[in-house]
């Protein structure tokens, strides 16, 4: 019997535990509409409130010019709108990476190789 139930641990353990109530065809569903509408409704505040975690978290790097409620929710929607159908993941996870993809945050530059010196010919 507890063979049984750490095998179903394990299994397990590689899938981040999600609770929420909200699935992702749900959340496709209330946010049917234009990408860029202003209303203030639940598919907003849920893109808001997943920009706001992220940006905390530094998991996305939005710029000043680039991050208006209307440029989150618009690239949010259409993330969503796109791709979320084909997604068996909670909705957090879709819109996360919507959100990723539309505020990158740059890639640290890779260090270059040291010049070494190059043996040089000798003439004859």
């Amino acid at each position: 019997m507890s063979a049984l139930l750490l095998a179903a641990l394990l299994a397990a353990a590689d899938r981040p535990v999600v609770v929420s109530s909200l699935t992702t065809p749900q959340l496709i569903e209330l946010c049917q509409g234009k990408d860029d509408d202003p209303t203030a409704d639940f598919c907003t505040g849920y893109m808001l409130a997943a920009f706001d975690a992220l940006s905390s978290a530094r998991q996305i790097c939005p710029s000043p010019e680039k991050a208006s409620n209307l440029a989150v929710t618009a690239a949010a929607r259409k993330y969503l709108r796109k791709k979320g159908k084909k997604s068996s993941a909670a909705p957090a996870f879709v819109v996360r990476q919507g959100l990723k993809d539309a505020f990158p945050c740059k890639a640290e530059p890779k260090p270059r190789p040291k010049a070494t010196a190059k043996p040089t010919r000798r003439r004859r």
